[in-house]
């Protein structure tokens, strides 16, 4: 018996071993269901929440008249419209859409480039704009003048006055080009219009010029002003105060001579060479005097531009005459003959001219001195002449080849 109990006391403790799992199982189980029924309780109270804001989202839409969803709709919407826009602008262009646009961008750029240079070219209208042109460039003598102009067109040539005074002021004295077309407006205006009298306003005016600007310069401008205004007196008068003055200057040695060719062709008009000899030496002595106080190196410079004035504004032959006398001493010199030529051509006597290329390319010279005179003559002919003439000016050259070179 007694090993019975022995035999039975271990069953029931493997029973209690096996019934705790069990019970351990079914506590389980019953928190599983509580915490289900605490999850269903939530969503059901999430639920009555979402229906309590829906049902005031209802009431307030019914008591104000407000569309909720008005603003998402129109947000859809004009998303689509952008989509279904960016869709058609993704489509490929054809070459011709893309040229056309292409133009159209270009014409429309050249517009606005074109209205701005209109507005920047537009010329000034009051004084006002004027002021603002020279605040703009206060240095530049071209705003300052058309400030001055503007003043002379109406009249207020003391107003062109004091804006040439202040010209003067701005301009700084390293700017001596500018500062001189400044002083030359104002001979000019004080020349036309000057106070008390043009003659004592405009000697007043250079004499203050006169010492902070270039006294040569100025006394060939107001010789200029002089005669443009028909004083030719007194441009030869001043004039005669500047050989004095500088007499190693080449300029004013002409401007000199040039004078006295005027004043000769004033006395005795037309294109003859007609004149008493007591006139025909004012220009020789004009020319004696400057060969004299000229350095050497200068006198064939003199004697050219001399002669290009009698063509230009004396009389030619008394220029064909100084030429042929300077061609006598340098007679190779191809840039005097092609200036020679070129007075003749201007003249338009074709035969004179063909005789004096004529007589150049039969000149023993450097063969690239006579490639240039031939190359001359043959363009000559070619403009003046005809076929034959040409063929006549390239047999010359060829021979002159064949007879320099040995080859044809």
């Amino acid at each position: 018996d007694d090993d019975d109990d022995d035999a039975s006391e271990p069953e029931s403790d493997e029973m209690d071993v096996d019934d705790e799992p069990d019970a351990a199982a079914a506590s389980a189980s019953d928190s599983e269901d509580d915490e289900d029924s605490d999850e269903d309780s939530e969503d059901s109270e999430d639920s009555d929440s979402d229906g309590d804001d829906a049902g005031k989202k209802k009431l307030l839409d019914d008591d104000v008249g407000l569309d909720w969803d008005a603003d998402d709709a129109k947000k859809t919407s004009s998303s689509a419209a952008a989509a279904a826009s960016a869709d058609d602008n993704e489509k490929p262009k054809s070459k011709r859409e893309k040229a056309r646009e292409k133009a159209n961008r270009e014409m429309e750029l050249h517009r606005k480039e074109q209205a701005l240079r209109d507005a920047a070219d537009r010329a000034p209208e009051t004084a006002a704009e004027y002021e603002k042109l020279i605040m703009q460039t206060p240095r530049s003598s071209y705003a300052w003048l058309k400030f001055v102009a503007f003043h002379v067109s109406v009249g207020a040539y003391d107003d062109a006055r004091a804006c040439l005074e202040r010209a003067l002021k701005a301009i700084p004295a390293s700017e001596e080009e500018e500062r001189m077309n400044i002083w030359v407006a104002y001979l000019n205006l004080e020349n036309k219009h000057g106070k008390p009298s043009p003659v004592e306003a405009t000697e007043r005016t250079f004499k203050r010029a006169c010492q902070v600007a270039n006294p040569k310069k100025l006394h060939l401008t107001l010789a200029g002003v002089h005669e443009r205004s028909g004083n030719d007196a007194n441009a030869r008068r001043v004039l005669a105060e500047a050989v004095k003055k500088f007499s190693q200057s080449a300029k004013v040695w002409l401007a000199h001579v040039r004078a006295a060719i005027l004043s000769l062709d004033a006395a005795n008009p037309g294109t003859g060479t007609g004149g008493g000899a007591v006139d025909a030496d004012v220009v020789k002595r004009a020319l004696d005097r400057a060969t004299q106080a000229l350095p050497k190196r200068k006198h064939v410079k003199l004697m050219v531009q001399t002669a290009l004035c009698e063509f230009r504004e004396g009389r030619p032959e008394r220029g064909r005459t100084m030429f042929e006398s300077i061609l006598r001493n340098y007679p190779r010199r191809t840039d005097i003959w092609s200036t020679y030529v070129d007075q003749e051509i201007k003249c338009g006597d074709d035969d004179r001219t063909r005789g004096l290329l004529e007589r150049a390319t039969h000149l023993e010279l450097t063969p690239k001195s006579m490639k240039f005179l031939f190359k001359k003559f043959l363009d000559f002919e070619r403009k003046r002449g005809n076929k034959e003439k040409v063929e006549k000016v390239k047999r010359m050259a060829m021979d002159y080849v064949a007879e320099k070179f040995g080859t044809a």
